[in-house]
This record gives C-alpha cells, sequence and structure tokens, in this order.
C-alpha cells in the first residue's frame, strides 16, 4: 500500500522501538528472569501482531518471522524458519547480491542501520516490492540481523504508472501532429509542442508567456475569448477561428479548450488545433458551387430562393414590405452569337458588375439563368423600386466595352410586391417573371408592374398552348389570304397565306395571340408546316381550276429555318402538291437574320437554287442594317407598315420608305409596301416606283371561299 511521509516516519520511529526491545531481549539482565511475563506480552502485541513485517536472520536462513511477513510472503511461519523455504527463494534474483552484502558486512560487526529497497516472491510467484530497515546484532552470542519490511508494492506500481503516463503523456505531447499547449490563468501560454511551433511559426521560447490574444484574428478575437473562460469553468469547447502566424500569414484552425486541474483547482487551461484551412477553402468552394453562379460569382437561384423565405418570414413579423425586380437581356442571344460565346460570358460579368452598382448593400442580386438577373429589395416602398427600375434601364443602355466592341443592350423588367399575407417564394418569383415576360413582348427597355390581369393573360396563354396540340387534328386552323397587287396595273401578282385559329371556346383567335406561344413551345414547326402545305396546295387547285398563276406567299420563323432538313421538306412539299417552285415565295422576317446567321444564310441559298423565291418582310423595323440586303438571295423586299402610315403625315417614315425603294431597285429587287390603306399612300408609292402593294386599300384577308380571283380587280 501506498503510505504518505507522516505515516513513513512514524513507522520509522516503531520500528525503531521494536528493535530497542529485541536488544533489550538479547542483553543479559539480572532481572530477565522476573520481566519475562512483561517481555513475553509486549513481544505479542508489539511485534507479532505488529502491521509490518519482521524477521530475523541468522547465519543466511530466517530464524524468526512474525505473522505479518509470513503472510505478505504466502508461506507458514514454519516454513520459513525451519528451513523449508531457502531465503533466496523469496528474493528477486536480481536483488538478492543486495542480501548477501548486507549479510557479509553484518558478520563482519557493521552494525550501522540500513535502508534499501529489495523485490520478493510470494509463494504463488507474485512480484512484492518492499522496502527494508536492517540493523544487526549479537544474540546468544551470534551476529544476527534484524529487519523491518514495508509493502511498497501499490507505491512502486503507481510511480511506474505515473511515469508510463508521463512518458506517453511526452511521446502524444512531442509527437503529435495537432497543436497542443497549455495557457495559465491569464491567457499566456505555458508550454507548446512541436506542432504548435509549426502551426504558429514561434518556437517554445518564443511562445512561453506570450498571450494568445495576438495571435487570433480582431474578428475571431471575442469568440476565442469565450471560449477560454468557459474552459476556464470546466466547460470544454471546440470552435473555428482564423489564426495569425508570425510571418503575417492567416490561416483557419479548429481549437479544443477543456479545464486544467491541479488538487482539484483549475490553474489555466489546455487546448488543441489543427490547420483547417484547405478544409475551409474547400468547403467555400462547395458552398460557392452550390450557392452562387461560377461564371459572375452573384447567387444563383437556390441561394436568391432561400433569402427570399428569410425576408418572406421576417415580414410577417415587421410588416416591412419588399419587392423583387426580374431582368431579362433584350438581344443577348444575338450578341452571344455574333461575338461568341466567349465574350458573351464577359458580356455578362460586365452585366452583373454594373448591375451590382446600382443597388444598395442590402440588396441581393443573383443570376437565375442565362441572361436572366433577380434583384431582391428588402425594406422598400413602390417609388424606391419603380426609381430603381428606371435606373437600370437607364444605365443598362450605355455602350459596354467587350474586347474592343462596343455593344449596346437594353433590358426589360419585371417587378412584383410583397402582398404582405400569404406570400410564397415561387409565386413572387413567377409574378415577377410574369411582368417581365408582357415588358419584353410589349415594352422593351421598360418595366411592368406585375397585377391579376397580367396572370389572367399568363393563365390563356397556357389554355392556348394546351389547346393548340390538337388544332391540326381537329381542323381547326384555317388559312386567309390578302392579294400582293402590282400598283402599275392592280392585277394580283400574289396572294399572302395568313392563318387563323377557330377555336371551340375562344372563337377567332388572331396570329399575334398563338403564334408567339407556337414559338416558344415549339409546336410552330407542325404548324409551319402545315400551312406551307395547305397553302401549296390551293394554289395548285386555283392553277388546275383555270386562274392565271400567281405566287402564294408564307410567312417562315426562326424555328423553322433552323431545323437542318428545313430545305428538304420544302422540296418535298413543293413536289407532292406538284407545284412548280416558282409558284411559291417564302417571307423571312428581318429579325431572322440575328440568329444563326450562317445557317439561315445556307438555308435561303439552297431553297433559291431550287426555285423558290424568297422575301424578306417587315423591313426596317429590326436591328439590321441596309448591308443586310447585298448579303443575302432576296428577291423582294416588302417595307413595314409603320413607315407608310407616315406618307399621309409627311413624317421620317416617308423618306425612309423613298430610301428603301431606291436601294432595293439598284440590288435588281422588287418592293412591296405593306399596310396601304389610302389613295394618297397609293398614289405616293406609285410616283416612287414601288413594285407591288398590299393592305386593306385593296382587300382584307380573305377566306379561300371569299375570295374573287376571276376578278381583275378586287
Amino acid at each position: 500500500m501506498n503510505r504518505s511521509p507522516q505515516k513513513k516516519e512514524h513507522f520509522v520511529k516503531d520500528t525503531q522501538f521494536l528493535r530497542d526491545f529485541i536488544n533489550q531481549l538479547t542483553t543479559n539482565n539480572e532481572n530477565k528472569e522476573a520481566e519475562l511475563p512483561f517481555y513475553r506480552t509486549m513481544f505479542q502485541n508489539l511485534i507479532e501482531k505488529a502491521p509490518v513485517g519482521i524477521y530475523i536472520l541468522e547465519e543466511g536462513a530466517y530464524s524468526y518471522v512474525n505473522t505479518y511477513y509470513a503472510a505478505l510472503l504466502g508461506y507458514t511461519k514454519e516454513e520459513l524458519t525451519q528451513g523449508k523455504v531457502c531465503l533466496d527463494k523469496t528474493i528477486h534474483p536480481d536483488d538478492f547480491p543486495v542480501i548477501q552484502r548486507n549479510i557479509e558486512k553484518r558478520k563482519q560487526g557493521d552494525s550501522k542501520e540500513e535502508r534499501y529497497r529489495v523485490r520478493k516472491f510470494n509463494k504463488d510467484g507474485r512480484l512484492i516490492y518492499t522496502e527494508i530497515h536492517t540493523t544487526g546484532a549479537e544474540m546468544y552470542g551470534k551476529t544476527a540481523l534484524f529487519g523491518s519490511v514495508i509493502d511498497i508494492t501499490e507505491q512502486v506500481v503507481a510511480q511506474q504508472q505515473l511515469q508510463e503516463s508521463n512518458e506517453q503523456y511526452k511521446s502524444l505531447f512531442d509527437s503529435s501532429p495537432d497543436a497542443i499547449y497549455s495557457l495559465d490563468d491569464e491567457g499566456r501560454f505555458i508550454n507548446v509542442n512541436p506542432a504548435s511551433e509549426l502551426l504558429t511559426g514561434y518556437s517554445n521560447q518564443e511562445a512561453v508567456g506570450m498571450p494568445f490574444a495576438p495571435l487570433i484574428a480582431p474578428e475571431d478575437l471575442p469568440e476565442a475569448i469565450k471560449h477560454f473562460e468557459e474552459a476556464k469553468k470546466g466547460i470544454p469547447s471546440s470552435t473555428e477561428l482564423v489564426l495569425t502566424r508570425k510571418d503575417g500569414k492567416r490561416i483557419h484552425i479548429n481549437a479544443t479548450h477543456f479545464p486544467m486541474r491541479v488538487n482539484g483547482k483549475i490553474v489555466g487551461t489546455y487546448g488543441t488545433a489543427r490547420d483547417i484551412t484547405q478544409k475551409t477553402l474547400y468547403e467555400q468552394q462547395i458552398k460557392e458551387l452550390a450557392f452562387y453562379d461560377p461564371l459572375t460569382r452573384l447567387p444563383n437561384r437556390k441561394l436568391f430562393e432561400d433569402r427570399l423565405g428569410q425576408i418572406i418570414n421576417l415580414s410577417r413579423e415587421d410588416r416591412h414590405p419588399f419587392a423583387i425586380l426580374f431582368l431579362d437581356l433584350d438581344r443577348f442571344k444575338f450578341i452571344n452569337d455574333s461575338l461568341g460565346h466567349h465574350m458573351g460570358d464577359e458580356f455578362l460579368k460586365m452585366v452583373a458588375e454594373r448591375l451590382k452598382q446600382t443597388i444598395r448593400k442590402t440588396d441581393t442580386l443573383s443570376r437565375l439563368a442565362g441572361d436572366e438577373f433577380t434583384i431582391l429589395l428588402p425594406e422598400t416602398s413602390q417609388e424606391e423600386v419603380i426609381r430603381l427600375a428606371e435606373r437600370i434601364n437607364q444605365v443598362m443602355t450605355e455602350p459596354f466595352r467587350v474586347s474592343g466592341h462596343s455593344v449596346t443592350v437594353s433590358v426589360s423588367i419585371g417587378i412584383a410586391f410583397s402582398k404582405g399575407i400569404g406570400d410564397d417564394v415561387h409565386e413572387l418569383i413567377r409574378n415577377a417573371d410574369t411582368a417581365m415576360y408582357y415588358t419584353k413582348k410589349f415594352r422593351r427597355n421598360r418595366y411592368t408592374i406585375y397585377s391579376e390581369e397580367l396572370d389572367l393573360k399568363a393563365s390563356n396563354k397556357l389554355t392556348i398552348e394546351r389547346d393548340l396540340t390538337n388544332a391540326i387534328e381537329n381542323n381547326e386552323l384555317e388559312l386567309y389570304y390578302q392579294p400582293i397587287m402590282d400598283l402599275k396595273n392592280e392585277k394580283i401578282i400574289a396572294l399572302e397565306a395568313l392563318i387563323r385559329w377557330h377555336h371551340p371556346q375562344l372563337g377567332l383567335v388572331p396570329p399575334s395571340d398563338f403564334i408567339p406561344v407556337a414559338e416558344e413551345s415549339g409546336q410552330i414547326i407542325l404548324i409551319g408546316t402545315w400551312v406551307l402545305e395547305t397553302a401549296c396546295r390551293q394554289n395548285k387547285i386555283w392553277q388546275d381550276s383555270g386562274i392565271p398563276p400567281f405566287k402564294v406567299a408564307v410567312n417562315i420563323s426562326t424555328k423553322q429555318l433552323q431545323q437542318f432538313d428545313f430545305v428538304d421538306s420544302v422540296a418535298k412539299i413543293v413536289e407532292e402538291t406538284n407545284l412548280q417552285p416558282e409558284w411559291l415565295e417564302l417571307e423571312v422576317t428581318e429579325s431572322i437574320l440575328l440568329d444563326d446567321v450562317d445557317l439561315i444564310k445556307g438555308s435561303l441559298l439552297k431553297l433559291k437554287k431550287i426555285g423558290v423565291s424568297i422575301s424578306i418582310d417587315d423591313f426596317g423595323t429590326g436591328y439590321t442594317s441596309l448591308s443586310y440586303l447585298r448579303q443575302y438571295p432576296f428577291d423582294k423586299v416588302k417595307i413595314d407598315k409603320s413607315f407608310i402610315d407616315d406618307i399621309s403625315r409627311d413624317l421620317n417614315g416617308k423618306r425612309i420608305t423613298s430610301a428603301i425603294i431606291s436601294l432595293a431597285h439598284s440590288l435588281n429587287m422588287n418592293v412591296v409596301a405593306e399596310g396601304i390603306e389610302s389613295e394618297i399612300e397609293l398614289r405616293y408609292l406609285k410616283e416612287e416606283k414601288c413594285d407591288g402593294g398590299q393592305g386593306y386599300f385593296f382587300s382584307r384577308p380573305l377566306p379561300v371561299h371569299s375570295l374573287q380571283l376571276d376578278l381583275p380587280k378586287i
């Protein structure tokens, strides 16, 4: 068992008394006989029952052992004192020479007291650590060794364990890949391991006595102090901090603090730390990939929706209104295709930067997809939102410089305001999108505020898209024809085929309502094929009935021209309807020429090669330059009605009309004026030598059964 220093001191005094007592027994005394009963009693109580081992060695063998010593070794007293157990059997071989030397010294008359430690074996082989106090004395004329024995096994084992623990701790402390350190109650370093030196750049000598606070980045210092104070209160804690190394480099660490206790009292803290810079940077990259657009570094749809959800929840408590702006760039596809996708990406970055300059720090700008951006404006008023929309429209019209190119773009904006009750993330975004779509269709480079009326229009759009799918199969589509007249003799030179839809519930749906829907949904391919086939077949019927031949003009959409087999499908239709290609004219709008320039130009050249005529419709309303007339194989130019309307008002459109006629003739192209409605317009066009014209002045578009093609004039 372990003995405290005080107990050990008492034990020495007691064993000294016992040795003195034994000496008294072995000393001649004339009163010995008379005092014998007293000594026997003392012997029994003080020696035999002593809580320590007592033995006497004579001539290298036990002549006496007390009860405690016999029990310690596991033998009976008789086995030990009657020579049944040799002395060396009870002593560890490495320690037996110590006993032998002590015996020799006693034989030579050295009676000086000695103390030493010896390992003993008990009867079952268990190792016992003992501390022995010995002295020599003469007994009955012989030299005897008197010894007292303390069992210090527990003490030695505890010391060994403590030493092992210290060695293990030192090994862990020195070899750990994590920084390990201790701090005193004031937050100064007491000790740091080699990994700490590598982590901070400070050596152990430099770190000891240094407070930890200067190592922590200012923004994280309050958090670090909080965890240090918690550890001093006995509460282990862990946190992530930014640490500034000796060389000034900032790194991310994970630090854990726990209390340092000495005798039950907290005197400081221990800590471990590891460098998590790479892990943190990786997590940041993952977060950016999940929540940020990789091109513009703006929040993406997911993060925008998350912040919008938070604003909705907050607005329910504080009633602060908020709004969403949905932005779509006009003509971005043309810019992307013209300059290339790489330049298009650079342009989007510039747009993002310019938009960031227009909003408040509390607003959220995100890139939703492609050329679509959204802005979340918390705690705002309708007046502030409108001012922002107007400012965005203004700043976005200023030219961008993209790799030496000057690029101009406009933006269509939709605005949705919070309702205060029942706001929903997806509904608000959809409302802003609906308003943006209306702007894009009717008022580019402006803004539209969402209303339920717009929603109704969107609902009608869905109805049209759904029912249009079965319109051909249900024979709901019909072609009307409007004559195109030769302005010299006012005879029909062509009929333009114009589609109409007889909806079973909505009645006659104008093309302006369903053609854009067909374009968006892709149904324009089937519908366009039906129109082309129906017009060719009808023209062949007129020819076969004896009516003098004329061209039938059919409008072609961008999506049709972009089909890889479009030219083949046209050739197949004229072949199947037995219509000669020269009696078919395809009209393309000016805006078509801005998309897939090479593909469309190639398709037009192939159509021209098989004998089909090509005209450019609504010329002057798009973004092309007059040079397009020279680059493409057009046979005819159709002047948009907006310029014809200016003739009677003597506006600029009148002079533009004259310029277009002159330019087209110089390129050997015919000219047709659209939307003629008055005698004044007709007379002016004749004076300018315009070749053809169409409009209500001659005839409205009519169904087949209402046309009077046998008459020279209509």
